[in-house]
């Protein structure tokens, strides 16, 4: 159970007050420890002083500190108890560390402190002692200061893990939605060149590739805002054994596509592994399809005792090139995927004329976590 920072001040105040009031001269005490009314008065505005402004503590901890450090040496002057106001001085400093603006003054304030209980020690060595609350109070402006460094450090960890995903994100809808949308394109340009027999057909080829790509965003968005006990429903993380289907989606384009696999998988591949190989070939696929369209292609996945090895080949058609303002986020993709896993991709044109991408990401660590 977690309490809001408000709720903690107000409970620190209290404490520090609630300490500070047996100091006060109250005036039901035994004669000689009893006091008027104007001192007692007095003190109570001392023990206020020190532990109400603490409700300003995450605000102004200067002022805290300053109100906590005036407290502290007045009840030194009077020859009182020193005890709470000392503890309150040493909270005060550590808020000063940990909510001030500028951490080079915390810094500064507990390297000071440490340094006269450092010159206590060694030039009155016979009252050392004295140099032990110079010491607390140094470490309480260092201990504050190391809370800040310690919340920006979790907080700089925070934004490059958004960072991570939103690039994660962008990168899944581009697969999708570029792969989906040059399909259709395809269709429609194939329909506006050649009337088909049938429109019917062509139109529902662009209805089932279009509802696909609503799934599939609609899968990765509300991965966002939904969780697995809430969604029993979602479609699946793409695999493997969904390249068949995507080849077919291809073909149905009117894109030869010869698929073929080598070898035996190596053992349990994992989630992540398994996206990212499907993403790759399903980026492989699109490209040829959108720059290349009518042009067969080869697509290999060959399964190796360490690696697995994607190679797709266009046939006689022009390499493709980057549409304009696409930038050639697809192949950037490919290789932001691959070098994920340390894996390595060669992409180019090949001497008859085509494009060749060949893509081989290792896997031996994934088959030792399996294996262990």
């Amino acid at each position: 159970m977690r309490f809001s920072p408000r709720r903690v001040d107000a409970a620190l105040a209290a404490v520090l007050l609630v300490w500070s009031l047996p100091d006060v001269p109250w005036w039901w005490r035994p004669p000689g420890h009893a006091a008027a009314t104007p001192v007692v008065l007095g003190y109570l505005a001392l023990a206020l002083a020190q532990s109400v402004p603490f409700w300003w503590w995450r605000r102004v901890p200067p002022a805290v500190l300053g109100c906590a450090t005036g407290a502290f040496l007045l009840r030194g002057a009077l020859d009182r108890n020193q005890v709470a106001a000392g503890v309150a001085m040493l909270a005060a400093a550590y808020g000063v560390g940990a909510y001030g603006t500028r951490r080079r003054t915390a810094q500064l304030l507990g390297a000071l402190s440490l340094a006269v209980a450092g010159g206590i020690g060694l030039f009155d060595f016979s009252h050392r002692m004295g140099g032990v609350p110079w010491v607390l109070l140094g470490a309480a402006f260092l201990v504050g200061d190391a809370a800040t460094a310690r919340r920006h450090e979790a907080a700089t960890a925070a934004e490059a893990a958004h960072l991570a995903e939103r690039s994660r994100i962008a990168r899944e809808l581009h697969d999708v939605l570029a792969h989906q949308l040059a399909a259709i394109t395809v269709h429609a340009g194939t329909a506006r060149l050649a009337p088909p027999e049938d429109p019917g057909k062509v139109f529902a080829a662009v209805e089932h590739l279009g509802r696909e790509a609503l799934t599939e965003l609609s899968h990765l968005l509300g991965a966002l805002r939904r969780d697995q006990e809430t969604a029993p429903d979602r479609r699946p993380v793409p695999s493997l054994a969904e390249l068949d289907a995507l080849v077919d989606g291809i073909r149905a384009t009117g894109t030869p596509v010869r698929y073929r696999t080598a070898g035996d998988v190596p053992g349990q591949l994992t989630p992540g592994l398994e996206l990212s190989l499907f993403r790759i070939c399903q980026e492989a696929l699109t490209n040829a399809t959108r720059h290349a369209p009518g042009a067969p292609v080869h697509l290999t996945v060959a399964y190796r005792p360490d690696r697995v090895e994607v190679t797709a080949v266009n046939g006689s058609a022009p390499a493709p090139r980057p549409s304009p303002g696409g930038g050639g986020r697809g192949l950037l993709g490919i290789r932001e995927r691959v070098g994920l896993y340390g894996g390595h991709l060669h992409a180019g044109p090949t001497p008859g004329g085509g494009f060749r991408l060949f893509a081989s990401v290792p896997c031996t660590d994934v088959l030792t976590k399996a294996a262990s």
